[in-house]
């Protein structure tokens, strides 16, 4: 049997190697061909033999058939860029790419399964926090909402366990959808978008949990104010004065005043960072912020801490696709697909495409 070549729309194919951040010289030399050839296939469309096509919708993680579109689909809208990055170090790489196709997709999915009505009940929250003037007063409201106070954030055993648990609260109790997904941890930590409903925050998994926690908070808190970003939380200063006022937000939600203590000993913020399920870093920031630590006796425990730091190489052990399915994409989201399974408003196959599962494993979830 001859090689089977087909044509498509060229454009189709320049936006797929554009969406998935490669360049062309990349992409010829993953298929093996003659950077002229693959160009001409880029500007014609025509006889690409559909076996380079098939290694090509694996390289981009698309469907085969996404490149058989009449029309090219309009580009992934990238959040604003709030990170501390030069120009040459602000490139989205391929992970972080692949993050926003899946994450909007997702977004696309919970939204088309249950309705712009639903998510719009659930974020009635936001005009009631913004209509409170003093940002105390808004973050003790937002607590309420949430559900959750010190007394039971402080009696959480594991900083696994509150990022659950606050991650769980802000679905349920606020309509905000929470993924996660892996990204290189010194370009991105964490974003949101808030363009189309639901509203989505994505955590960076290679982060540490009191990490993922401070994530959520800060992000909430371009959410309430409805607008999107792309975050590097670790590498925020002060003259960058939206974002820090985002992490001041994250901050004071986390560690309120009035359960500050007036200590300059490292020990005993490990104990009370401990305590909260929150980083050393945090509480020491908080203490700077309530004046109740001097600026000398803040930078050199904060040298400390850094100096602390230990490079922990994520483990790869092995976990079963469904429990991936699940941290990835969050319980709300696995809820709505199964909802839908049990509803007859999605099928079986579509429902194992958007929780990322064979459709073997699907059914022995059902």
């Amino acid at each position: 049997m001859g090689r089977i070549n087909v044509d498509i729309n060229p454009k189709v194919l320049q936006w797929t190697r554009e969406e998935a951040g490669y360049n062309a010289e990349e992409a010829a030399i993953k298929l093996s061909v003659d950077l002229r050839l693959y160009k001409s296939w880029e500007k014609q469309g025509e006889q690409i033999p559909i076996g380079k096509l098939r290694k090509l919708a694996v390289l981009y993680k698309r469907q085969l058939a996404v490149f058989f579109l009449p029309q090219v689909p309009e580009k992934v809208k990238k959040p604003k860029d709030f990170r501390n990055l030069s120009l040459t170090e602000s490139f989205l790489s391929k992970e972080i790419l692949l993050t926003l196709r899946r994450s909007t997709h997702l977004q696309r999915i919970a939204n088309d399964l249950v309705g712009d009505n639903y998510w719009k009940n659930k974020l009635e929250w936001i005009e009631k926090i913004n209509s409170i003037k003093k940002e105390n007063e808004k973050i003790n409201n937002l607590r309420e909402i949430i559900g959750i106070n010190i007394e039971q954030q402080m009696k959480w055993r594991s900083d696994n366990e509150a990022y659950k648990k606050w991650r769980m609260a802000l679905e349920d109790k606020l309509g905000v959808l929470v993924f996660q997904f892996s990204m290189p941890i010194n370009k991105l930590q964490g974003f949101c978008i808030t363009e189309n409903l639901p509203y989505i925050i994505i955590t960076n998994s290679n982060h540490s949990y009191t990490g993922r926690i401070f994530t959520l908070f800060h992000e909430l808190s371009h959410i309430i104010k409805q607008q999107s970003g792309m975050c590097l939380i670790d590498k925020i200063e002060e003259s960058q004065k939206e974002e820090w006022n985002h992490n001041a937000f994250a901050g004071k939600f986390l560690v309120p005043a009035d359960f500050l203590k007036p200590i300059d000993n490292l020990d005993k913020i490990t104990f009370y960072a401990h305590k909260l399920k929150i980083s050393r870093e945090v509480y020491l920031r908080r203490l700077k912020e309530e004046k109740i630590i001097s600026d000398s006796n803040f930078f050199i425990l904060l040298e400390k801490i850094k100096a602390s730091y230990k490079i922990n190489k994520k483990s790869k052990g092995f976990a079963l696709p469904e429990i991936k399915s699940k941290a990835s994409r969050g319980e709300t989201f696995y809820n709505i697909v199964f909802d839908a399974i049990n509803s007859n408003r999605i099928n079986y196959s579509d429902a194992a495409n958007a929780l990322g599962l064979r459709l073997n494993r699907l059914l022995n979830e059902i």
